[in-house]
């Protein structure tokens, strides 16, 4: 056929196919080279095949040993744990080198304030554990043993019995030193108008020695028909029936009779009146006549008089001006009237009146 008719031909094919909808010319020319691959890839395949004397002489594979895999995968999986531990422990180092390195930056960034504050703080805390380590201690002393109390000693008491502060104390043997409050101890023992001052002392390791100071009995108040002995600052220490040697009497005191109480004090009006007794006992002592005044009437402190028993005579003094001067002539006067019972006046101004004596008829 000749060419042209055969280009006419296959032109014709094609455009019956594009008019017929069932494929392009481009889509069998595909097809057709796909067919062409797929049989020279099995003819290719088919001449790679091996023959069957290619395995003439081969060793088979051992059988696989299971207990030495897993000690194979046991070690690989220790190892991966060491590596990890190792790790850690290096990012660990790090972290801390990072921290310290954080803090040392902080640290040089904080102000002269802010660093004063955190020693302040620091220190509050240190100070709050050393007080924790010392109650602890103090509580571990209170509770051994080794401090209780074998002995009980008094000194400087002369009209109380060591019994008797002791036992106003209420401190008991085989009580714990560090139990004693010295406090409570004292306001008890100060219960007793005699006691003025009360010492506690703990003698390690078992001892406890308590120092005392009493009041002595200066004056005397009559109280009905009894006596009230009262120490030079005016507390009344003891009510007796006798009056007691020595002592001399206060008459025309304010304070009331139902305050007249051991232990109690004289009111601040016989308060300051007391000051002026002192002062003229003082002065009676330096004329050595103390020891004849019986009694001292403070009623009026513009006329203080003395009561003189033993020479049966009476001493006014007026106010507490001159003492010095006036007690002086008292003595001048008791030397002279020696054998005269009557009264002695010094109550007058001195500069202008001499004192006098008036015979009692």
């Amino acid at each position: 056929m000749p060419k042209t008719k055969k280009r006419k031909k296959n032109n014709n094919i094609k455009n019956q196919t594009h008019k017929e909808g069932i494929f392009n010319f481009n889509e069998q020319v595909d097809i057709q080279n796909n067919k062409k691959t797929k049989t020279a890839k099995k003819k290719k395949k088919n001449k790679e095949l091996p023959k069957d004397d290619f395995y003439i002489g081969t060793k088979e594979v051992p059988p696989v040993n299971k207990k030495k895999l897993e000690k194979i995968k046991k070690e690989k999986l220790k190892e991966k744990r060491t590596k990890e531990k190792q790790l850690a422990k290096v990012q660990k180092q790090q972290e801390k080198l990072r921290k310290k390195r954080a803090k040392k930056k902080r640290i040089a960034n904080l102000s002269e304030k802010q660093i004063k504050r955190n020693k302040r703080i620091k220190l509050i805390v240190k100070v709050i554990l050393l007080i924790a380590v010392l109650l602890g201690i103090i509580i571990y002393l209170m509770l051994s043993p080794i401090f209780n109390i074998k002995n009980i000693t008094v000194e400087g008491n002369e009209q109380i019995s060591s019994e008797q502060i002791i036992s106003l104390s209420t401190i008991q043997k085989d009580m714990n030193l560090f139990k004693v409050s010295n406090k409570d101890t004292i306001a008890k023992i100060k219960e007793n108008p005699y006691v003025k001052t009360v010492q506690i002392h703990r003698v390690w390791p078992d001892t406890i020695q308590i120092n005392i100071t009493e009041r002595v009995a200066t004056f005397m108040l009559e109280h009905g028909s009894s006596y009230a002995y009262m120490d030079n600052q005016g507390y009344i220490l003891e009510i007796s029936a006798t009056p007691k040697d020595g002592l001399a009497k206060i008459a025309g005191f304010s304070t009331a009779e139902e305050n007249i109480v051991p232990g109690n004090r004289l009111v601040e009006e016989d308060l300051n009146k007391l000051n002026t007794v002192l002062r003229i006992m003082s002065e009676a002592k330096k004329n050595e006549i103390d020891s004849l005044i019986t009694t001292i009437n403070i009623e009026d402190e513009n006329n203080y008089y003395l009561y003189l028993d033993s020479e049966q005579k009476t001493v006014y003094l007026g106010d507490n001006t001159m003492l010095d001067t006036k007690m002086t002539y008292v003595k001048v006067i008791l030397e002279r009237e020696k054998d005269h019972a009557g009264e002695i006046f010094v109550n007058m101004d001195l500069n202008q009146k001499n004192p006098y004596f008036r015979e009692r008829v």
